[in-house]
């Protein structure tokens, strides 16, 4: 579970999703294994996640990270870097989370916004 109503202050979501979801996916990749973030927070407010409109299963539950794999012993590599993240968002503050630096110098990037002298 992801403790958004303990730390509403904390985007536990962006940290974990990342820019153009890369941190997903390059956990996805390096675990061998589907994530998928579900429950309430886990869709942009005023975004439709469904194109018809229903809710999606799990949309009342509270925040959490679905986590599908072959073996469990890839689930749970998946499952200890997902709560690896949570516990940095949680200990550590945003100006001093280097995952957080490293999405932001990688949006900065992926947008062509990226200065050289940024690039530290």
């Amino acid at each position: 579970m992801i403790p958004q109503d303990e730390y509403p202050e904390i985007n536990f979501v962006g940290l974990l999703i990342g820019p153009r979801e890369n941190t997903l996916k390059n956990i996805e990749k390096e675990c061998n294994a589907k994530i998928m973030i579900r429950g309430k927070g886990s869709v942009k407010e005023g975004k439709v996640a469904r194109k018809d409109g229903q809710t999606l299963p799990g949309e009342d539950e509270p925040l959490h990270a679905l986590v599908t794999a072959n073996t469990m012993e890839n689930v749970k590599k998946a499952v200890d870097q997902i709560r690896n993240i949570l516990k940095q968002g949680i200990e550590t503050p945003e100006d001093q989370n280097d995952l957080r630096k490293m999405q932001l110098r990688e949006l900065a990037r992926l947008n062509g916004t990226l200065r050289e002298d940024d690039n530290r």
